[in-house]
């Protein structure tokens, strides 16, 4: 599925447990590009809308997600719930949250060129398909730390490659004074056969700018072995009241 760098402020696409817990209505926009320069490179696109329900302790949210991988575009659309119990008199919540959604699935056969005429193995009997979702996950979370499971789509589909993805979200922010936190978080993510992980690290200047570093990896989960080694993102953002921008550079190690 879809990865961002900045997962750390983009909860929802991976756990719709989160929608409410910032008690605000937040929109997020997220544009990923690989590979930059060559035809077919992965292009990602993100919309999504969360907010509170005044005094009833629900979260509610809206996401849009579209995602280019060569011959292949899937549009997904998908609605988020989450209930929000408080633990304690500290601000200690639980949340569990529901997704339902759907994803266009959709296949560019022209893109698709054979050393073989007319390949009858690239013979697409089906070229679109409306792929029905549901999903869940659960978020706890305090005034400076947040740990969540979720699996955001349940139901898999073999002949297009799509099967649960489990994501499992932690970090926190650590204060040295008033102008200077630190932000470290960490995703673990895997599938039947694939695994991978995010540790991340921002420091927090006068609650407005942002700057740091990550380190990711995807490998096999049976034998440990990684596909192609790590690779490294630089990351930075800056505050401006109720807009945040956002920016990262990603590269092999």
């Amino acid at each position: 599925e879809s990865s961002f760098s900045h997962y750390m402020f983009n909860h929802q696409a991976v756990n719709p447990a989160y929608v409410g817990s910032r008690g605000v209505t937040n929109f997020t926009s997220v544009l990923r590009s690989q590979w930059t320069g060559i035809e077919g490179a992965p292009l990602t696109q993100t919309l999504s809308f969360s907010g509170p329900v005044s005094a009833k302790n629900i979260g509610f949210g809206l996401s849009v997600l579209n995602d280019k991988i060569g011959p292949v575009g899937t549009t997904s659309f998908a609605i988020d719930l989450a209930y929000h119990l408080r633990l304690n008199r500290k601000g200690h919540r639980l949340a569990l949250g529901l997704k339902a959604g759907a994803l266009n699935f959709a296949l560019n056969p022209d893109m698709i060129n054979t050393l073989v005429p007319n390949d009858s193995a690239f013979q697409i009997d089906q070229e679109q398909a409306l792929l029905p979702n549901i999903g869940f996950g659960f978020y706890y979370y305090t005034q400076n730390f947040y740990a969540g499971l979720a699996v955001p789509q349940m139901l898999t589909y073999e002949d297009y490659s799509q099967e649960q993805h489990f994501y499992f979200i932690t970090g926190g922010l650590v204060s040295f004074s008033d102008n200077f936190m630190l932000k470290p978080s960490v995703l673990l993510k895997q599938t039947k056969s694939v695994a991978g992980y995010d540790l991340s690290l921002l420091g927090i200047f006068a609650e407005t700018f942002w700057l740091g570093g990550q380190i990711r990896n995807n490998f096999n989960a049976d034998t440990f072995r990684s596909f192609s080694g790590p690779g490294a993102s630089a990351l930075m953002g800056i505050n401006l009241g109720t807009l945040s921008l956002w920016y990262s550079y990603g590269f092999p190690l």
